[in-house]
């Protein structure tokens, strides 16, 4: 069985989360050799996936205008695994021991520049959602009474996240915030989002 292969088994079940799944399966042969890998990629992943929750959410409750800013957020990350990969979905970059190729000085300059702008961004999307009456017409009070994830655990005024449980990489060493809701519904998950971000 080629190493190709089984990387690719690993990577493929969650084909939005390529690289948090690559760091899963790294992370997992580091520890049995005792190597740390930066998180950084992963912490691209996590807000492109927050922006793709919000773009997905913005179009169920007919928010289009936050579904094109956050979508063009999202476009932003993704450009940044094209460049260290050549492929913006299975991007086989992160590997164990390492990643398959360092970052160009210009991509860590587009990085930082990215994360200049997107507090800002952010802060937009929030004024333009988060006290709208009809965003919190179509969200406040809107949950699910079965299963959580850890967003709507969150939300529902649970402070868990792995990252803190069970600290891996360098995320002991971080000042990490935990953001917690009070109403578990939809609209607290959004806001849990939007201020991970």
């Amino acid at each position: 069985m080629s190493k190709s292969f089984i990387l690719r088994s690993v990577v493929n079940p969650i084909y939005i989360s390529m690289m948090a799944q690559e760091h899963a399966h790294s992370s997992v042969v580091e520890r049995l050799l005792n190597c740390e890998l930066r998180v950084l990629f992963r912490e691209i992943t996590r807000i492109s996936n927050h922006s793709l929750a919000l773009t997905t959410h913005a179009m169920d409750v007919r928010a289009s205008t936050s579904f094109l800013w956050a979508f063009e957020e999202r476009e932003k990350l993704l450009e940044f695994y094209e460049r260290v990969s050549g492929a913006r979905m299975h991007a086989s970059f992160i590997r164990p021991g390492g990643v398959s190729q360092d970052l160009s000085l210009g991509l860590c300059i587009d990085i930082d520049s990215f994360t200049q702008q997107f507090a800002s961004r952010i802060d937009e999307l929030e004024e333009m959602s988060t006290d709208n009456r009809i965003w919190k017409q179509r969200l406040v009070d809107i949950c699910t009474d079965w299963g959580f994830s850890v967003v709507i655990l969150r939300g529902s005024g649970v402070c868990w996240d792995l990252q803190k449980a069970a600290p891996y990489d360098v995320h002991d060493q971080l000042d990490l915030h935990i953001p917690v809701g009070t109403r578990g519904d939809r609209y607290d998950c959004y806001c849990i989002r939007i201020e991970e971000m």
